[in-house]
């Protein structure tokens, strides 16, 4: 029978793309800085990566965000966060009172958090009266109202059309792969059998043991073992909700990587490689044999990569390969949602319409269109059908730092299907059109209509408070089966799995289970499954 899955935590974590849908009339409109009306003055997060140098001025002072007031129908002061500290140091902001008008994030888990505590602005009347825009997009695709509503039947959220975009991925040494007679793995078992060939056989011809077969480190790697073993998402078998991180699927993950890492297949020391970065290095380097990411193929970061290794190991070649079948069945591994919900009002906003104003701008597709490409005539010219090409790509990437999450109200999905990639690939460049055929090959195998997705439902519903503190109790859990990983006889994966349930139970975990169990009982009808949705928005 085939499965439904639901995610333990926030689903589809996400990616970094630009687009947008509106009229012609619409842009002119809200681009104009003088009208009858007062002009508005809101107050906006913006993360920062730390990634624009002095010379470019900081994340909130620079060309575009002056660009942004100077185009805009708002003026907006922009509130830096440090990417990864924004949701720890808003909820210090919430709690003083002092947040900022507009949340813009990636983490749905916050929107949820922020919803439970009452901190979001309902957005039903304010953009039936007084969007243009959004409210345009909204009519062509209704998901983006069905996914922005909580449990109260209002809107909470603004979103954006992605398209479908694969995130999770496997790459493997296709020239290994050729040295030592071996075919691409179809199960999990032939991946250990080839991942401890490549560690065992010395792929690179250095008559030395310094290759890995794989890497696990990281929660990119983990997402895709878990997508092998059905262990990524909640899912119900025979009428029952099963949470697969407590059971048989996260033992038997877990002990596939802690036979990875007995055999010595891996590198010993994983658990100090949590963003990937030593995988990374030793992928370009050309010490891995299969590298587990994620982030999309359709990457400049990865193109980078790719050519990287290229340059560093003379005659390698790459191929990515689908999941490889485990013992539950074969998954699609993760994915970026087709709508992501990226934005959201502070209840306490002085001024929603304003705010409003800001999204409509956001959303159109001059203002998209420069985020992505920068000024058309200075950075890029475009064709009859929308494709805009770059006049000189080395100046477009020094000038367009800093643009990424000025872009989190994007909606790539509307654009002309060759501008919605990220990375614009030149088939005469011999590199850039390998990778277009290793991108080609990536969607047909993590969009196989053949297998079950390992995220299959996208709209499920947050926690409420209460279970909020329980979830958070037993976070532990995942350290649990870490320690299982590198802790040989010593703590078995059989031991693991007891101890966890142990700690679901006193913790109050199956409150959290019951909770999604009644959802699925009383919302049959409401519930979007992504081989459906992604479908559907294609096809939009």
């Amino acid at each position: 029978m085939k499965s439904v899955s639901l995610s333990l935590t926030a689903l589809f974590v996400a990616a970094s793309l630009f687009a947008g849908c509106s009229s012609e009339d619409n842009s002119k409109a809200s681009s104009e800085t003088e009208d009858s009306s007062k002009r508005g003055s809101i107050t906006a997060t913006l993360y920062d990566r730390g990634k624009v140098p002095p010379e470019a001025g900081t994340i909130d002072n620079n060309i575009w965000t002056k660009w942004m007031n100077e185009k805009g129908p708002v003026d907006v002061k922009f509130v830096p966060f440090p990417r990864f500290e924004q949701v720890q140091k808003l909820n210090l902001l919430f709690a003083s009172g002092d947040a900022p008008d507009l949340i813009l994030e990636y983490d749905g888990g916050f929107f949820n958090q922020l919803y439970a505590q009452k901190q979001l602005l309902p957005l039903d009347d304010l953009i039936a009266e007084h969007s243009t825009s959004y409210k345009e997009l909204t009519v062509k695709y209704p998901q983006l109202l069905t996914l922005g509503q909580k449990d109260d039947g209002k809107t909470y959220n603004f979103g954006r059309i992605l398209g479908a975009k694969n995130n999770d991925y496997i790459l493997v040494r296709k020239d290994w792969l050729t040295k030592l007679q071996l075919d691409a793995p179809k199960t999990v078992d032939e991946l250990f059998q080839i991942a401890k060939s490549f560690r065992e056989n010395d792929p690179d011809g250095n008559g030395q043991k310094d290759t890995f077969g794989m890497n696990i480190g990281g929660a990119s790697a983990e997402s895709v073992v878990n997508s092998m073993f059905n262990n990524a998402s909640r899912f119900v078998k025979d009428g029952k909700l099963v949470n697969p991180n407590i059971g048989e699927q996260a033992k038997a993950a877990v002990q596939f990587q802690k036979e990875l890492f007995d055999a010595g297949i891996i590198d010993k020391d994983f658990l100090t490689d949590k963003n990937g970065e030593k995988a990374k290095q030793d992928w370009v380097n050309g010490k891995l044999g299969f590298y587990f990411a994620s982030g999309g193929v359709d990457s400049a970061s990865l193109l980078d990569e790719y050519k990287s290794l290229l340059k560093n190991v003379l005659g390698a070649e790459v191929m990515a390969i689908p999941v490889p079948a485990g013992p539950f069945g074969q998954f699609n591994p993760g994915f970026k949602s087709p709508i992501q919900m990226t934005g959201g009002i502070n209840a306490n906003a002085k001024d929603p319409v304003a705010v409003m104003k800001y999204i409509d701008f956001l959303v159109e597709k001059n203002t998209i269109m420069t985020l992505k490409n920068g000024i058309e005539g200075e950075h890029y010219t475009q064709d009859s059908e929308g494709i805009a090409t770059p006049i000189d790509p080395e100046k477009n990437k020094k000038d367009l730092v800093g643009t990424l999450d000025l872009s989190i109200m994007s909606s790539i999905g509307t654009l002309p299907k060759g501008e919605q990639v990220s990375v614009k690939l030149d088939p005469s460049i011999p590199e850039e059109k390998q990778f277009a055929e290793i991108l080609a090959a990536a969607d047909a195998a993590y969009f196989n209509p053949a297998n079950d997705y390992a995220y299959p439902i996208t709209n499920w519903p947050g926690l409420p408070s209460n279970l909020q503190i329980i979830d958070k109790s037993v976070a532990t859990i995942n350290d649990m089966w870490k320690k299982s990983i590198v802790s040989g006889n010593k703590y078995t994966s059989d031991q693991a799995l007891a101890d966890v349930q142990d700690l679901w139970s006193k913790s109050g975990g199956q409150q959290i289970d019951q909770f999604y169990s009644d959802w699925i009982t009383n919302n049959s009808d409401k519930i979007i499954y992504n081989r459906d949705f992604i479908k559907m928005i294609n096809e939009q």
